[in-house]
């Protein structure tokens, strides 16, 4: 028999067999980021057009729609394309470009709700210094300084850190650390499992809390309500801890689940929750039976200079 050697990395790739869960998984996928990409548009028209969203608050909004949108555009492109093909000829690198990509913008998405949170908190505690705190030139610094130190967060450490490579696999149905190349290494120190336990007290958990002190004095229960999913999001990134063990294969699997449909609640809420927005969709159904109408007639001239409409 001959003998086999696995490539490093074999464990993003697919089985090359395609059962019935990876099409449910992968259908599942396609479908939240589809939802949410239709969903992204309608918030983006929104911050458009509704003048009360011509503020830090509404740039903010739109910063994390994009990055939201983006995200499900590289899950469509690649994470549901992958499950459902089980396809195993691309490089092992294409999934670790993609796990990177995905947890970049995952982390950039998570920043901007705490900085919605953030913002809220000031608007109602601190009025006066709220113009000057949260004018369009400190927006704009601080989301780009944000990108920056995010991506020097997670692409330094997940790359140098011995056995800390991380991808999306296409059999696990989400982001997993690979094993070291060599089997005597031992890994000296996982970061993934950190993040996700940093991301959970520092970012979700400190959101729930500002979001908690401003429920005091403002009727916010919308954003309270969008913790939630983030919050369950990051413990079974935790409880699966990146592993292809499987053991961990359901924890892993349903939180990647679990924040593509974050991502989609993200992109209803102010929909749902917003009255100014939810007229403005009001207004704009009701225009287009008329234009409907309105174009379809035909006008015919009669004797005596009458006119028909139809």
């Amino acid at each position: 028999m001959e003998n086999c050697t696995l490539v490093y990395g074999h464990e993003l790739l697919g089985r090359k067999d395609i059962t019935p869960m990876d099409l449910l998984v992968g259908l599942l996928i396609l479908a939240f980021c589809s939802l949410q990409i239709a969903f992204g548009f309608v918030n983006l028209w929104i911050l458009w057009n509704v003048k009360i969203f011509y503020n830090s608050f509404g740039t903010i909004l739109a910063t994390r729609a994009l990055v939201d949108m983006s995200s499900s555009v590289l899950h469509i492109c690649y994470s549901s394309y992958v499950t459902i093909s089980q396809r195993a000829d691309y490089s092992p690198y294409m999934a670790i470009v993609a796990g990177y990509l995905g947890y970049i913008l995952a982390g950039m998405s998570c920043s901007m709700h705490v900085f919605l949170a953030v913002n809220r908190f000031t608007s109602v505690y601190f009025p006066l210094q709220y113009r000057i705190i949260f004018k369009k030139e400190n927006c704009v610094r601080i989301t780009t300084v944000t990108f920056i130190a995010i991506i020097i967060a997670f692409i330094i450490p997940f790359t140098f850190i011995p056995c800390n490579l991380i991808g999306y696999s296409a059999s696990h149905y989400g982001y997993i650390m690979l094993d070291c190349r060599k089997p005597e290494e031992k890994r000296p120190f996982h970061f993934g499992r950190f993040l996700h336990v940093a991301c959970g007290a520092l970012l979700c958990f400190g959101a729930i809390v500002i979001d908690t002190a401003t429920i005091r004095k403002l009727y916010v229960l919308k954003s309270f309500c969008q913790n939630i999913p983030m919050f369950i999001e990051l413990v079974l990134l935790t409880l699966g801890d990146s592993s292809p063990d499987s053991s961990k294969a359901f924890n892993v699997t349903l939180s990647f689940l679990v924040t593509r449909f974050t991502d989609f609640v993200n992109s209803t809420t102010i929909i749902v929750f917003n009255p100014e927005a939810r007229k403005f969709l009001q207004s704009r159904a009701r225009l287009f039976p008329t234009s409907s109408i309105s174009s379809s007639r035909n006008i015919y001239v009669l004797p005596g200079n009458n006119t028909l409409n139809c």
